[in-house]
């Protein structure tokens, strides 16, 4: 137990030890035995004078101030030269004791110099218009050892350039140790500058994005919007970190120019809060555009002894309309159950209370919250990246959504080809079946009901009854034909004939003898020989044809002469078959659909690509049939 408490006391010990080791620095333990010289202030004072030097200003009539001081409040009215002289003292007798001392000057409203005792230390680049611009610029000088007095009152001059348009004056010094000072300095730079690159970098970056985002995405005027006051915003806010007033010639012409581009500015902010909640005021938007344009139009038609108080106008008037609209849009905001929205709106509420603060504080209501401007840069970036952030999500979840239904509908669709592939497929066959029926009964019709019909015709005019053996030749007749239809329905198997005479001799022995029973005169004229050998296809096709009209011929011309010719040319096969029968009318019997042999003639030689011509009055009718050799594609 004992040892357990002295462990436990050692260790409360220990941590006694790192406290006071982080609360007193180091230093102070170093120098409790040495003498510190530490720099001390004892008074301000300030005087109107051109002097170019402080020797010209020794016995002037100083007034006493206080820093940070701007001498409107005490010179409503002056433009010109202000010195400001600041005395103080720090006792070293011991020179080996004497630390580097140095000097903070937070800033010198608007151009200035600096003398320590007679000694000048800096200078800005111009001290006449166009000033140069260190209000906004802290300034670490190191005092010379050979130039501070260490057992007497030292001085420190400041020269000051400025007017009552950009509240001129000095602000706060320091006055110590090197180290101490670059301390000061290295904070007030962040507070005065650092922060606000930081701020215009963050602004430029979002006005960019956004500007892209409207460029490729035009519906999207908000960010449009957006981008321009982003444009209006740097070229205002730059005037805190420039130093020289250049390339304007002179301070007013330059706070013209900036109390100018933040109207513009608020002009364009507000039109982004309206376009980001879809919201479009034609005619208040026309009163607020022309207002603007009056108030920007004000800063350069008032004449220059009205310009200080215009100016604050037109800034003032900007502020209450910002104000005014952070209200209003952000009423709108909380009145929706949108997140966005209420994201924007306390986002302006937000902005609001900083610009307030920055605008007391530029007023020197508030003289510790100088430095929070940049931060609505920071909140519009918080704003902006949840809101792309969110825009992206819900566009991700859209695709993919998309992609899920394209799947789905790609599948269906699949599923639906598959059936009517599978349907279609069904009725190819059947559709091919169909055909080969319709072949199948062409083939009957015009091979074995021409058969038929002269089997009929033979018997009806036969002079007497027809024996055994006649009868028996007819129904062989009958058969062969019948085999020969069966046949054709392989044309791999079929034999082309040596001549076109030996194609059509089948043909001309089986009418001649009918033809001559029914006193029908039929003259025959076929070529000897095939130019172009033809396909067996073509040569059934044109048997087929040429049997059907001898056989219509037959049965329904009453024809006394026929004269049947073949001509073999080079590019096709023709037929021709002319009687001199009683005609028929062959609009009408195509119209009718009753001639089923006419039909099955025109499909057969469409298969071919050919060509047949019917040409039919009393007294003469005509058929005329051409087979190319070179046939088409004919679809099946």
């Amino acid at each position: 137990m004992r040892a357990i408490v002295n462990e436990l006391l050692l260790l409360l010990a220990g941590i006694v030890l790192v406290f006071l080791f982080c609360v007193f620095p180091q230093n102070t333990w170093a120098q409790s035995g040495k003498s510190v010289c530490t720099p001390s202030l004892d008074a301000a004072y300030a005087v109107q004078s051109d002097a170019t030097a402080p020797e010209a200003i020794t016995q002037a009539d100083w007034q006493r101030v206080s820093l940070p001081d701007y001498w409107t409040e005490r010179w409503p009215s002056y433009n010109g030269v202000v010195w400001y002289r600041v005395d103080w003292h720090t006792q070293c007798a011991d020179e080996n004791g004497r630390p580097p001392l140095a000097l903070l000057v937070s800033s010198m409203n608007m151009a200035g110099q600096v003398w320590l005792n007679d000694q000048l230390l800096w200078t800005d680049a111009n001290l006449s218009e166009p000033l140069s611009r260190s209000w906004n610029s802290p300034r670490f000088l190191s005092l010379p050892r050979q130039s501070v007095y260490y057992s007497a009152v030292n001085q420190l001059y400041f020269r000051i350039t400025g007017d009552t348009l950009s509240s001129p004056g000095l602000g706060t010094i320091s006055v110590g140790n090197t180290q101490q000072v670059i301390a000061q300095f290295e904070e007030a730079t962040w507070n005065q500058r650092t922060i606000f690159y930081l701020s215009l970098i963050l602004s430029l970056t979002l006005g960019m994005v956004c500007g892209c985002f409207w460029l490729f995405r035009r519906q999207e005027i908000a960010y449009g919007w957006y981008a321009l006051a982003t444009v209006f915003w740097v070229c205002f806010a730059s005037q805190l970190l420039v130093t020289e007033t250049a390339p304007f010639s002179n301070t007013a012409t330059f706070t013209q120019f900036n109390i100018a581009f933040f109207a513009a500015y608020i002009f364009c902010f507000c039109i982004f809060s309206w376009r980001f909640l879809y919201k479009i005021f034609p005619r208040a938007e026309k009163y607020f555009f022309a207002f603007m344009l009056i108030l920007v139009a004000s800063i350069w038609l008032v004449p220059g002894d009205y310009l200080p108080g215009t100016l604050l106008g037109v800034f003032m008037a900007s502020i209450l309309l910002f104000s005014l609209n952070s209200l209003f849009v952000s009423y709108f905001c909380f009145r929706t159950r949108q997140f966005e929205s209420w994201l924007l709106g306390v986002t302006l509420i937000g902005c609001l209370a900083i610009g307030i603060v920055s605008a007391l504080s530029l007023f020197r209501v508030l003289e510790k919250f100088s430095n929070v401007l940049p931060f609505t840069s920071l909140l519009f970036a918080i704003f902006l990246s949840i809101i792309l952030a969110l825009r992206l999500s819900k566009s991700l979840r859209r695709i993919e959504r998309f992609n899920e239904e394209l799947n789905q509908n790609i599948q269906e669709a699949e599923r639906k080809l598959e059936l009517t592939l599978n349907n279609r497929h069904a009725l190819t066959i059947k559709n091919h079946q169909l055909k080969e029926r319709l072949n199948l009964a062409h083939e009957l019709h015009d091979g074995l009901g021409s058969s038929l019909v002269r089997a009929m015709t033979q018997i009806s005019y036969a002079k007497q009854t027809l024996g055994n053996k006649h009868t028996l030749s007819v129904l062989s007749l009958l058969r062969n034909d019948l085999r020969q239809i069966i046949d054709s329905f392989s044309e791999s198997h079929v034999k082309l004939p040596a001549s076109p005479v030996y194609w059509l001799a089948p043909l001309r022995n089986r009418f001649v003898q009918i033809f001559d029973d029914m006193g029908i005169d039929l003259r025959w004229e076929v070529d000897s020989e095939w130019t172009t050998l033809p396909s067996a296809m073509q040569c059934l096709t044109l048997y087929r044809v040429a049997e059907e009209s001898l056989t219509n011929i037959m049965k329904h011309s009453q024809a006394s002469e026929v004269h049947f010719r073949c001509l073999v040319k080079v590019s096709d096969v023709e037929l021709q078959i002319i009687d001199n029968g009683i005609g028929f009318n062959t609009v009408d019997i195509g119209l009718s659909g009753i001639s089923v042999g006419m039909h099955s003639m025109r499909t057969r030689i469409e298969r071919l690509a050919g060509i047949l011509e019917i040409q039919s009055k009393p007294g003469e009718t005509s058929i005329i049939v051409r087979a190319p050799y070179e046939l088409k594609k004919v679809e099946p």
